[in-house]
């Protein structure tokens, strides 16, 4: 009777990064099911801002809004709202409507945001402090988690998890275009 034949490196190694590239995938396809799903209505919230004064979603009605929970502490965040403001930007005289919801400690957050905004000014007017029930109602499991809402008050697009400036100009685009 022969004996079996061991697997060389080269394929163990491929089966390997097909079992992790599957196992990557059914991850995400866990973290998406996680947000609110894509065409549905936005919940409504009001939050306070940084500069001062509630804003509600629904008065952002009949534009596009970009809201991003982010916090201080998170270097994802940190690393994903330059060019998220760069983008915002970029499209605001289109119609384009930020939120940065901080989801720093409640205690906390004002002092937080406060002395985060002072090394990132350009932050300033899109500032607002979240709760842990818009958290909640947000399905926020991880930071940063991004939508964008069409000017109906739908969703176009969802993140949890860092996404990258071309993925935002391409959700801010096809929300300006619906």
């Amino acid at each position: 009777m022969r004996a079996a034949k061991k697997p060389d490196r080269v394929t163990v190694v491929i089966v390997g990064l097909l079992l992790a590239g599957a196992a990557l995938m059914g991850w995400q396809e866990v973290e998406a099911s996680r947000r609110l799903p894509d065409d549905s209505v936005a919940p409504d919230f009001t939050v306070e801002t940084l500069l001062g004064g509630p804003v509600s979603l629904s008065s952002l009605k009949g534009q596009v809004v970009v809201i991003d929970f982010w916090a201080t502490w998170c270097g994802p965040c940190r690393d994903e709202l330059p060019y998220l403001l760069k983008q915002v930007k970029a499209h605001e005289a289109k119609g384009v409507k930020f939120l940065a919801v901080s989801n720093d400690d409640l205690d906390e957050q004002h002092e937080a945001v406060s002395a985060f905004v002072k090394g990132m000014p350009d932050l300033g007017p899109y500032a607002a402090f979240g709760t842990p029930e818009l958290g909640h109602t947000y399905l926020v499991r991880a930071l940063p988690t991004l939508y964008v809402i069409d000017r109906q008050g739908k969703i176009v697009a969802s993140e949890t998890g860092q996404a990258s400036e071309t993925q935002i100009a391409r959700w801010i685009e096809a929300a300006l275009e619906r």
